[in-house]
């Protein structure tokens, strides 16, 4: 019977550690990071285009070679970067000057989204809304809520079929 007990006390702690937090709306710090975006884009003088379905802001500085693009989750891409925070600068992660690797399903939607505006070659610069980074969840050198900023080079890409 004690096991019984145990084992049903266990059960319910492990059954509330997966509940979601369905009551979260994210539109509101969407919005407010947009316009955040948008005043910082303004104060810098930059050029940027926004997506307004997303509420991504980017800007190709190089489309690529017009041939070679992300097709498929399963794509390969090659790239040098710099993501830095929008709010003070701070890189918090670079490549230098040789690419990583990742695979297209396994990059943030904020990645996703912008790979598919430039070909092998190309170079864009992203100002990414919380919601389409890490959203509420902090990461190393990462603060909760972090609008972030990338500059990305695709050197190559391989698409699996």
């Amino acid at each position: 019977m004690r096991k019984l007990v145990l084992l049903s006390g266990l059960f319910l702690v492990l059954l509330a550690a997966c509940k979601k937090d369905k009551d979260y709306d994210a539109s509101p710090q969407l919005k407010a990071d947009v316009a955040t975006i948008k005043a910082y884009i303004d104060t810098h003088h930059l050029v940027a285009t926004l997506d307004t379905a997303t509420g991504i802001y980017y800007n190709v500085t190089v489309p690529g070679n017009g041939v070679d693009s992300v097709k498929y989750f399963g794509t390969t891409v090659n790239v040098l970067y710099t993501g830095r925070l929008m709010a003070d600068s701070t890189v918090f992660d670079s490549t230098g000057t040789t690419p990583r690797t990742f695979t297209y399903s396994g990059l943030i939607g904020g990645w996703q989204f912008g790979l598919t505006k430039i070909t092998k070659g190309g170079k864009i610069t992203l100002y990414l809304p919380s919601y389409w980074a890490y959203g509420r969840q902090a990461q190393p050198g990462i603060p909760a809520n972090s609008i972030l900023i990338f500059d990305i080079e695709m050197t190559d890409l391989k698409n699996p079929l």
